[in-house]
């Protein structure tokens, strides 16, 4: 597919496949190659392997951010009020309402150019010659499971507009929409796919993942992980119509996973895009020190429950008190907030991908959606006592009590990691979230870039973006 870098696709996209490699022998170290040394043109050796291999990783982690920035402004958990330009708050929030040309209709390029990442690391695996049948499909299992998370975190902003799940690997011309519906089928049937090759992947990887993977950086390990984020996408699209036998499905993933739901379980467990400050690797940018001005909505302390007068801990852990911040552009483009975040106090805190804690709260919405109160009460109070330091919820009177209750603790425990606002979305309830001024409004998608747009614009009418 070309997208709106489509002038430069042709001679860049080879060399952001291999966007980094490992320094000596940690993982860790992630290093900008020669982008001007087209990677895929070279003979296949181990060494190549893990430079693609690392671009797949690289990639995904400079394209997390932007997501959960977004969707925490969206989904009011958090603001960008930096002062010197108001399009932070005007984009998301207010005048300048669904702006493709503006800062809200990110979260695009960089998906495809991974997924293209993805394609071409299975080309030169498949034609290495040095690897065997089992690390060859071992590679495969990595690359389409990421694949298939960007084209997840692509449905998430663009929902109902719908989105192309392909790019073409010869011409890079552009590939056509196709609805939700058949994204998520798409995705669904390639994360499976994808779980089936890990299971063949034999004893390990033919490269080495980051220490963010630590206990999941084997084929069999990672397939813990694949199918934690398959019951994510199976929840998800149980609730936009694809049936509840998704549910079920969802609980078999999950049951495959590494959920851990015993006494002391770590509750942080799971797979975390990790920094460095050595050159050439990056800093978490919504960490505190990289981003003093993401700052969170006041709205996370205000409807935060409590026991016995002590807030709900996750709310101390997550947020502290800092001098009011207001928007740029004063009272008419905002409110002011006088709380912050402490999620990425230092420039390398990690950045979730799964954590345990969210694996637990989705076997809770499976087992709603399935009509099992009493099995997903369980789940929910084991996590506001655990996570929360409150105190368990009686039986629910029906499935929309249930279904409040666990976007609760699914709010406060996933803050700022891009779930609230895909959350309300789905179950009908964006009606829920603050509107800070007149004037704010709520987004209920992201539009599709108007590079993109302007591109198609003189193709064939299977080929326009929706919504262009």
């Amino acid at each position: 597919m070309t997208h709106s870098f489509a002038a430069t696709l042709r001679h860049s996209v080879t060399a952001a496949l291999a966007v980094v490699v490992l320094a000596g022998c940690n993982a860790d170290k992630l290093n900008v190659p020669n982008f001007n040394a087209p990677a895929t043109t070279t003979t296949p050796d181990i060494a190549l392997v893990q430079n693609l291999a690392s671009g797949i990783l690289f990639q995904a982690r400079a394209n997390l951010p932007g997501f959960y920035s977004d969707a925490g402004i969206f989904g009011r958990e958090s603001y960008n009020y930096f002062q010197t330009d108001g399009r932070s708050t005007s984009n998301y929030l207010a005048a300048a309402q669904l702006d493709n040309a503006g800062f809200a209709a990110g979260g695009w390029n960089g998906r495809y150019i991974n997924i293209r990442n993805a394609k071409n690391f299975v080309k030169v695996t498949e034609a290495a010659t040095f690897l065997t049948t089992a690390e060859k499909s071992a590679a495969r299992g990595f690359a389409n499971t990421f694949r298939a998370m960007e084209i997840f975190y692509l449905l998430s902003q663009r929902d109902s507009i719908g989105i192309p799940v392909e790019v073409d690997d010869s011409t890079n011309a552009p590939q056509p929409f196709v609805s939700r519906d058949s994204a998520y089928k798409y995705g669904i049937a390639l994360i499976n796919t994808a779980a089936t090759e890990l299971a063949a992947g034999g004893a390990s990887f033919p490269f080495a993942l980051t220490t963010g993977f630590a206990g999941l950086n084997t084929p069999a390990n990672f397939l813990r992980f694949n199918r934690g984020v398959a019951a994510r996408y199976l929840i998800t699209y149980a609730t936009l119509g694809g049936g509840t036998a998704r549910f079920t499905e969802a609980l078999t993933a999950l049951n495959a996973s590494f959920i851990n739901s015993a006494a002391g379980a770590d509750l942080r467990a799971g797979a975390f895009h990790v920094y460095s400050s050595a050159a050439g690797d990056a800093l978490n940018g919504l960490s505190n020190p990289v981003s003093p001005d993401q700052v969170a909505h006041p709205s996370i302390v205000a409807d935060a429950q409590s026991n016995a007068g002590v807030i709900d801990a996750r709310v101390t852990a997550k947020t502290q008190t800092i001098p009011a911040k207001s928007p740029p552009g004063g009272a008419s483009a905002g409110i002011p907030t006088t709380v912050g975040f402490r999620i990425y106090p230092s420039n390398v805190t990690p950045l979730p991908i799964i954590r345990n804690e969210e694996l637990i709260l989705l076997r809770a919405e499976a087992n709603i959606g399935l009509g099992n109160l009493v099995t997903a009460l369980t789940d929910i109070n084991f996590i506001r006592v655990n996570s929360g330091g409150l105190l368990p919820l009686a039986p629910f009177a029906n499935a929309d009590a249930a279904l409040t209750a666990l976007l609760y603790e699914k709010r406060y425990s996933l803050l700022w990691e891009g779930s609230r606002w895909v959350d309300v979305r789905r179950y009908n309830r964006l009606n829920t979230l603050p509107l800070d001024v007149p004037g704010h409004f709520r987004i209920k998608v992201q539009p599709v870039p108007q590079a993109e747009c302007l591109f198609r614009a003189p193709l064939d009418a299977t080929l326009k973006g929706p919504g262009c």
